[in-house]
């Protein structure tokens, strides 16, 4: 048995490993306190970061859409001009949370990167809550376009792409309003109240009837196979544009009705099975809400809303000559030609009462679709549809609009 003396020393050496393994795990509790602590400080500082990024990237793209709101290329002093876009600086307030910091923008433009486009870079810089600077940098080009052509030759010339299946599960090109009838195909009239319809091969996109007699009143919506009795087969291609018309043009071009301005199809080059056949309609673009939608939609300049069956409607005031034409091709299944603008009741020439016709000029697509361009005046030579052939005429003496790049196309 062990004496009194003994066990006493045993309890005593007991006691003090406890205590020591007591003070180990608090220091080692203290240490990952402190790691926890700091670990909170870096994930909250890296929120601030990211949150003051998207802030300035925000900042930088507002900035760059200001750069892009001119009103005219040149103007009087207080006017948003394109010419007035030069390299500065501003200091921007923080929003509410990130209340600690505001950010400097500094903007450089260069003008002589490119011909009719100046490059921009804006630096948005701040620092964070430690101090550190941070920065964001975003680049762009801003184009030398007047607005006041915008709407008139924004649409770029081209053929229709090699794409298989686009909306509605048809060839790209097919007019989107076109209705869809069985065994792949749709019907579509290019003049609403017109006696012509279209009936076009979904998956080739080209036209593969022209049905005569159909009735004034019978809506592209409304046809049906019963009403496409009266048809010619065939093969044609789709050639489709617009004509808009400046302020300063003739009166009578700016009444856009097809009696007064219609485009045709010159063919040569080859023998064709029948002549180009062309339609017009004059046009507006109107908007309205429909189920809290906002819908946008060219109609016939004639058109109310009582007509299409909408309550009311506001009109944006663009107005133009939607012209459609069909080409049958050749035996090697193109066509070589030039669009012609025709004027009646007004003169093509280059005389302050006279119009001007302008084409969107050519760019790199255009320069692919025309590598077979011949010297003698042939314009296009092309094997599928053809479309976004858009027009502007001006005064005869004033020169077509280089922003956008406008060629002269007549006379």
């Amino acid at each position: 048995m062990a004496s009194p003396r003994t066990s006493s020393a045993s309890r005593s050496r007991q006691r003090g490993v406890t205590l020591l393994e007591s003070l180990v795990a608090f220091f080692v509790l203290a240490a990952g306190s402190v790691a926890v602590a700091q670990w909170q400080g870096h994930l909250r500082l890296a929120t601030d970061v990211a949150r003051e990024r998207s802030e300035a990237v925000r900042i930088g793209e507002e900035a760059l859409e200001d750069l892009r709101s001119f009103a005219v290329i040149d103007g009087a002093p207080g006017v948003r001009t394109y010419a007035a876009i030069a390299s500065g600086v501003a200091v921007v307030a923080a929003a509410s949370g990130a209340a600690h910091t505001a950010y400097r923008v500094e903007r450089i433009v260069d003008e002589a990167a490119f011909a009719d486009v100046k490059a921009a870079t804006l630096a948005i810089r701040w620092s964070d809550r430690s101090g550190t600077p941070r920065e964001a940098v975003l680049h762009a080009f801003v184009a030398a376009h007047d607005p006041a052509y915008a709407a008139s030759l924004a649409i770029d010339v081209g053929t229709v792409a090699a794409a298989t299946r686009g909306v509605g599960d048809r060839r790209p090109g097919l007019p989107l309003t076109a209705k869809s009838l069985d065994g792949g195909r749709s019907a579509w009239k290019p003049i609403e109240n017109g006696s012509t319809a279209w009936v076009f091969d979904d998956r080739s996109g080209a036209v593969v009837s022209v049905c005569d007699a159909i009735a004034a009143s019978t809506s592209t919506r409304d046809l049906t196979a019963d009403a496409l009795r009266s048809c010619a087969s065939g093969h044609w291609l789709l050639v489709a544009g617009t004509v808009r018309v400046a302020t300063t043009a003739p009166a009578a071009a700016a009444s856009l009705a097809p009696s007064s301005t219609v485009l045709r199809v010159d063919l040569r080059d080859g023998s064709y099975p029948a002549p180009a056949s062309c339609f017009g309609e004059a046009k507006k673009t109107v908007r309205y809400v429909v189920d809290g939608s906002l819908r946008i939609e060219d109609v016939a300049a004639g058109t109310t809303a009582a007509d299409a069956g909408v309550a009311a409607w506001d009109e944006t005031g663009d107005r133009f000559l939607a012209w459609h034409c069909i080409v049958a091709p050749r035996a090697d299944g193109r066509w070589s030609g030039r669009i012609v603008l025709v004027a009646t009741g007004w003169t093509i020439g280059a005389g302050d009462g006279e119009g001007r016709v302008c084409r969107l000029a050519a760019s790199d697509d255009r320069a692919a679709i025309d590598a077979n361009i011949a010297s003698a005046g042939v314009d296009l030579d092309v094997d599928t549809a053809l479309l976004g052939r858009s027009f502007l005429v001006v005064r005869g003496s004033d020169p077509c609009p280089h922003t956008p790049p406008a060629e002269q196309h007549q006379p």
